[in-house]
């Protein structure tokens, strides 16, 4: 599933890249953690509507944030990042993807609520005290122990558990999302069981989304989406196939990739 096409390399470290068909420039490091499919597929996922907040836990240089708000115009993003590294990267792609007013980007460590003092959400109120109608992330695919790590830090931070592991991670996330708000992660496949768990403390309605390379390869990736606050039954989805035999994208993973569709409109 091709999601992006390099068109320059800036002398600071950046390359400029195209996303959702040349609809979205962004700017990413050269070297270290950069998105892709991962992030478009998150975003398409997130059944945002006209008005609603959302929040983007790691949201790096803000790829799959910017690919909800440009599906969804009247939206506005929160997106939290802990290396400033990215998150300054971001703001550059907020402004020149002409998000400046509807996205908000925030310097902060998770695990750490005193990161939060002073920084505010929707209606200007304290950010851990106000509720998101959706919260989406895409957080370290790796435990501690579980991988190597990378040849430069920032990819380290963005595939490997840190401080904060998964389960916090996901409650995190529940926190901040509203009663009745949609939560939204995408991750390793392998990891379904710890999603599942998290996030079942306090949602329902739990649906279970695989993401299959082809129509014969196990799924390696899925996504995974509750509501807060309701009691219903996990559903296991007929999932998303994304390349046909050939390698070619199937006509679903394109219309996400270079239309900017939603998951709910190809499935």
């Amino acid at each position: 599933m091709t999601v992006q096409d390099t068109t320059s390399i800036d002398t600071d470290g950046l390359t400029t890249d195209r996303f959702l068909g040349g609809s979205l420039t962004l700017l990413q490091p050269r070297e270290g953690y950069r998105a892709g499919s991962d992030a478009v597929l998150l975003a398409a996922a997130v059944m945002a509507g006209m008005g609603d907040t959302l929040l983007d836990v790691g949201c790096g240089v803000g790829t799959a944030g910017f690919c909800a708000l440009h599906r969804v115009p009247d939206c506005h993003l929160w997106g939290i990042e802990l290396q400033p590294e990215l998150l300054a990267v971001a703001e550059r792609n907020a402004v020149q993807n002409g998000f400046g007013d509807r996205a908000h980007m925030i310097a902060a460590d998770i695990g750490e609520r005193k990161a939060f003092a002073g920084l505010r959400g929707p209606g200007g109120k304290p950010l851990l005290e106000v509720g998101f109608d959706h919260v989406m992330t895409n957080p370290p695919f790796y435990g501690k122990g579980r991988a190597q790590a990378a040849k430069t830090p920032i990819k380290t931070l963005a595939h490997i558990e840190g401080s904060v592991a998964l389960p916090e991670w996901l409650q995190f996330c529940v926190a901040r999302a509203k009663t009745k708000g949609r939560i939204t992660v995408i991750h390793r496949a392998d990891r379904l069981g710890d999603v599942i768990k998290a996030l079942s403390i306090a949602c329902g309605s739990l649906t279970v989304i695989p993401l299959w390379p082809d129509g014969e390869t196990s799924a390696k990736r899925v996504i995974v989406q509750a509501v807060k606050g309701v009691k219903g039954p996990l559903e296991l989805t007929r999932g998303l196939v994304l390349h046909e035999k050939s390698g070619k994208p199937t006509l679903a993973a394109e219309q996400i990739s270079r239309r900017g569709a939603s998951l709910k409109d190809v499935l």
